[in-house]
């Protein structure tokens, strides 16, 4: 195992872990972006538990200070702010451990699942799509599931392409699918994190994806050029691929210029004529992203604290600044 794994394992190691199915860095702090340090970085964790509420009375008793004012509601109500509001997350930030700031987020396994595999809130979805470190390795059945996501990102990024497209740009493609919508990519996020993400984990990015591209034989990999039959079966094919959020999005756009009572089936059939058919994906998801990290972000808020909000805020809004010079 790697001494990233190790040193990770250890920094999550603050918390209970009894009911964690699977748990993930991401982000910077994880995977290293183009030109940055990554023990410099805050890191990043996702943890999925089966059970959240035993989660959270475990950590209230072992790491109280970890939360904001909110733990004094106590564990039950902790744990419906989790799963009942934004994505479904519920975070602290600023936490530190073996003298490393760590923030992680807490979601219960079928949260998880549900926004893996029809892209609820695009959550941890669009954080799956891109390379993570694992550190609490998943069951067979979420890493099927992982695998899913994966595909499905490439379905999108797919339609949303030419003919014919570098593995760079359908890496930027597949990354820009959970940013664009997201306001903090407006106000608050580097301007070229896209760019760098792909940049710095190139190599990631082709473990995760070329065998997928290997599978689809509606293209062909030469080198680092690919070629995709974009015919309307082929459209219509991939269209019936995405997940169930963004065909809901799909049918809500189609309704607005024809109020005529159609099935899904019926739409994406229509929809897959229309030239611009990856405009209209790439709308449905972009609602998806904007409603779901407006709510979350006002969350993670009251979660984290006023303190720490404005400590967090204020490290992203300059890195923003920094990236536009």
């Amino acid at each position: 195992m790697s001494e990233q794994y190790e040193e990770y394992r250890q920094l999550l190691g603050c918390l209970p872990l009894d009911t964690i199915s699977y748990a993930f860095a991401y982000g910077s702090g994880a995977v290293s972006q183009e030109n940055e340090d990554l023990s410099e970085k805050m890191v990043d964790f996702i943890v999925v538990s089966n059970d959240s509420l035993r989660f959270h009375k475990d950590n209230l008793s072992q790491n109280s200070k970890h939360y904001s004012f909110v733990r004094l509601f106590g564990p039950d109500k902790l744990t419906t702010l989790q799963t009942k509001f934004g994505a479904r997350l519920y975070f602290n930030t600023n936490v530190r451990s073996n003298n490393r700031l760590i923030k992680y987020g807490v979601i219960s396994t079928d949260d998880f699942q549900a926004d893996l595999l029809d892209w609820s809130w695009m959550y941890v979805s669009g954080r799956l799509q891109k390379p993570v470190l694992e550190v609490v390795p998943p069951s067979d059945a979420i890493s099927s599931q992982i695998k899913e996501n994966r595909k499905n990102a490439l379905q999108a990024a797919l339609l949303q392409l030419p003919d014919s497209f570098s593995l760079e740009k359908l890496f930027q493609q597949i990354v820009g699918l959970s940013y664009h919508g997201d306001f903090r990519m407006i106000f608050g996020e580097d301007r070229k994190k896209i760019e760098k993400i792909v940049k710095g984990g190139y190599p990631k990015f082709e473990t995760i994806y070329k065998p997928l591209l290997a599978d689809d034989k509606r293209l062909s990999l030469r080198g680092n050029k690919i070629e995709q039959d974009n015919s309307t079966p082929s459209i219509y094919h991939r269209l019936n691929l995405l997940p169930m959020a963004v065909v809901d999005g799909l049918c809500t756009r189609f309704h607005a210029w024809d109020k005529r009572q159609r099935d899904v089936e019926e739409i994406m059939f229509s929809m897959a004529h229309r030239h611009d058919v990856g405009d209209h994906v790439a709308g449905s998801l972009a609602s998806i992203v904007s409603s779901s990290s407006i709510r979350q972000t006002a969350k993670n808020a009251l979660t984290a604290g006023v303190t720490k909000s404005i400590v967090y805020s204020s490290k992203k809004v300059l890195k923003m600044f920094r990236s536009i010079r």
